[in-house]
């Protein structure tokens, strides 16, 4: 029998809190026990205390590292600014798994330091990202089998909400990124960015702050174009207004146009597939989209119709799972996002902004790990707004 991993929660209340309700992300599994949380926030920590049953507590994740020894880490908060520092200090202590809550990093130079202390410390990692669902876990078989010929384009769209633009991107173009890697089953070779402000090409002037520490950002419209190296190509959007305000938690998502027939998967995290079943679309077609349900997922044992919530801690589970058996078996993290496909969803989105910068296609691996904001100020001697 595998002796029992002790887990350790991350938290920041008010500054990013437990990210997607990572703290309880291993409830329910065998050979695994939440032992203690850090959060500098007094109510917090108690808090997830009683969420998670942990019994030691900290107002510093550092001494917690110290303190206990922990077999894995969820680095759990949506503000990025401390990502990094996080991980590398849980590595450095030899935690043999850490979960993060995506965007993994500000930018790839934080994302490549923390991918290079797990390296050295053997240490796993995985990123909570939207391919955690049994909807897109089950897209991406019948992708596999066929079952829409050869894929050739992958068409993503952000909520494009009031976030709609850089923000919509960073935040939540990170899962459509690792989806179009993942249903594409390739690396990017290349890629176009186009960042507008109002319609407009974004100047020096429009670059600001954006939330949730993920750093500057600019524009309020973004379109992009990917090629992969086995001529897969791919597109994301997000542009202000579109769609209409009460179809943007639906609209989130991608399609995957092949062959012989067209799959959307929607609605994240909760999950909806539908299939086209024809090659090409045409006004005149008598095709009709079928949708693809997954019962255990959508629906409790009785029946009842699970949240979006508890679909959610299901797919926070899944990753849990994986994590688990990654350190278990001594391997990498294969059935979910792990830190190589978050830093490479990372690098999909900067070079959007890198490319805007340059006025130029840009190619993979990108040269500039910083954030392409931050040249473009230092090179023009200007701050943000």
């Amino acid at each position: 029998m595998a002796s029992v991993l002790r887990v350790g929660i991350v938290g920041a209340t008010g500054y990013g809190n437990y990210g997607h309700h990572l703290d309880t992300a291993y409830d329910g599994l065998s050979n695994v026990e939440v032992v203690a949380v850090a959060d500098p926030d007094a109510d917090g920590r108690e808090a997830a205390a009683a969420r998670t049953g942990a019994q030691s507590l900290y107002s510093d994740y550092r001494e917690m590292l110290r303190a206990e020894n922990l077999d894995l880490v969820n680095v759990c908060p949506r503000n990025l600014t401390d990502h990094a520092e996080m991980v590398i200090a849980a590595a450095e202590v030899g935690v043999r798994g850490i979960m993060c809550e995506k965007p993994m990093a500000p930018t790839l130079a934080h994302a490549d330091a923390m991918l290079d202390a797990c390296q050295r410390a053997g240490t796993r990692m995985a990123v909570a990202h939207r391919r955690a669902n049994a909807y897109e876990r089950h897209g991406k078989q019948l992708v596999d089998e066929g079952l829409i010929g050869d894929v050739r384009i992958i068409r993503a769209h952000g909520k494009a909400d009031h976030r709609s633009g850089g923000q919509d991107l960073m935040v939540l173009g990170t899962h459509m990124m690792d989806s179009i890697r993942y249903f594409a089953g390739a690396d990017p070779v290349w890629a176009f960015g186009h960042v507008t402000q109002d319609g407009r090409d974004v100047t020096s002037a429009d670059i600001r702050q954006g939330d949730e520490g993920i750093g500057l950002i600019a524009g309020n419209g973004v379109q992009s174009y990917y090629t992969f190296a086995n001529g897969i190509t791919a597109t994301f959007e997000s542009v202000p207004g579109y769609p209409i305000s009460d179809l943007t938690a639906t609209w989130l998502g991608f399609e995957v146009y092949g062959t012989e027939g067209v799959m959307s998967l929607r609605s994240s995290p909760s999950g909806e597939l539908y299939v086209y079943p024809h090659g090409q679309w045409t006004p005149e077609d008598s095709h009709a989209w079928e949708r693809v349900s997954i019962d255990e997922w959508d629906n409790h044992p009785d029946g009842s119709v699970r949240s979006d919530q508890e679909r959610m801690l299901l797919s926070n589970t899944l990753i849990a799972e994986e994590l688990v058996l990654a350190v278990n078996e001594d391997r990498d993290v294969e059935a979910v996002s792990n830190g190589h496909d978050g830093r490479a969803a990372l690098e999909m989105i900067m070079a959007v902004h890198e490319s805007q910068r340059l006025q130029t296609r840009v190619e993979f691996p990108l040269r500039n790990r910083d954030n392409p904001y931050d040249t473009w100020l230092a090179e023009a001697g200007a701050v943000p707004q």
